[in-house]
């Protein structure tokens, strides 16, 4: 028997939602956690899945796993803000490849993340065999920037332990992260798609569903607290644009239900402007911008965040990335109207 490789020591256990802790194989299975056990005999199901009631901050605490007799025990395990990031390479881009301060590369033992393997590549510098990692100066320069900073923002603002889950993979299409494909029987035709469909070195991973079913599966259903979707410009297209909010919306659907999380907000980053792209259809850009806020408009849970006014636009890849993690963070605790 196996336990996801998710539940490690360092691990952020989500406040306020029902804690599963869960793994694969046949046998018996013993979980205790904050003075309560829970037991299940897996039989009939090659997974197997139990329950504790939602926690609210604190720790740190330990987690004792028994299967079939193999006993595992996670320390400095907390419950805090979970906070699981997603999209393209914008979401991916290392803290490292930005023009951030070193001065911000700091030791923070409330702030980890957990990188989502990428089955399509070999081993990275971060790897879910390694479970959580604490934030130490001079590791997170390997860590997703926004993910890095908007979580420092987090611990900042709320004293809480925090964990950012990476799960993103640069130059992906919006299609690859849907659960079913086509959505509302929308079908558009190879020459009206962006580029990125079809470049051969992307053919691993840009085929419907391919990274909801080889990355977000992977880890459901853990519980996290808020979702930061950063992606877009692998759509640029005016077909794409039209259809692009409904795409999100079936996201963001399909996410709700992997997980068993009814509500969560979620920072939806608009694209930045990119010049260099007046080559390239520039109107398209903008639409699939326009689509996002359409998408954001349309779902009370979801909060548009721009980026077109801090960022550069002279780069796909915008390096200042300070100014827009807090822009998302405060989205993310207090939502819009609060800011």
């Amino acid at each position: 028997m196996t336990i996801n490789s998710i539940f490690s020591d360092n691990m952020v256990l989500a406040e306020g939602r029902t804690i599963k802790v869960f793994g694969k194989g046949q046998g018996r299975v013993k979980v205790t956690f904050l003075g309560e056990s829970r037991e299940l005999v897996n039989a009939d199901s090659e997974d197997w899945l139990v329950s504790f009631p939602p926690a609210e901050a604190g720790g740190p605490y330990e987690m004792t796993v028994d299967l079939d007799g193999e006993v595992r025990v996670f320390k400095n395990v907390y419950v805090g803000i979970v906070c699981l990031v997603t999209g393209q390479s914008n979401a991916e881009l290392m803290l490292k490849d930005t023009n951030t301060s070193k001065e911000l590369y700091r030791d923070d033992p409330m702030l980890r993340c957990y990188f989502v393997d990428r089955p399509w590549y070999g081993r990275e510098a971060l790897a879910s065999c390694e479970g959580w990692h604490v934030a130490e100066k001079e590791g997170v320069a390997f860590w997703s920037a926004i993910g890095y900073l908007a979580g420092r923002t987090f611990t900042v603002e709320t004293g809480k332990a925090v964990g950012m889950i990476f799960c993103y993979q640069g130059a992906s299409i919006i299609e690859s992260w849907l659960p079913e494909f086509p959505v509302d029987n929308i079908i558009i035709p190879q020459e009206e798609l962006h580029p990125d469909h079809s470049y051969p070195d992307y053919s691993a991973f840009n085929k419907p569903s391919v990274i909801y079913n080889g990355m977000l599966k992977a880890f459901a259903p853990f519980g996290f607290s808020y979702l930061i979707w950063y992606q877009g410009e692998s759509d640029t297209t005016g077909a794409e644009a039209e259809v692009y909010h409904k795409y999100v919306a079936a996201l963001l659907k399909g996410i709700r239900e992997l997980f068993g999380i009814s509500k969560f907000r979620t920072a939806l980053v608009q694209i930045a402007d990119f010049k260099p792209r007046d080559e390239w259809h520039p109107e398209w850009w903008t639409a699939i911008q326009e689509a996002q806020k359409k998408a954001a408009d349309s779902d009370p849970d979801v909060e548009l965040v721009v980026s077109r006014d801090i960022c550069e636009s002279n780069e796909i890849h915008p390096p200042t990335k300070n100014a827009l993690s807090e822009r998302i963070a405060q989205k993310l605790l207090y939502g819009s109207k609060l800011i």
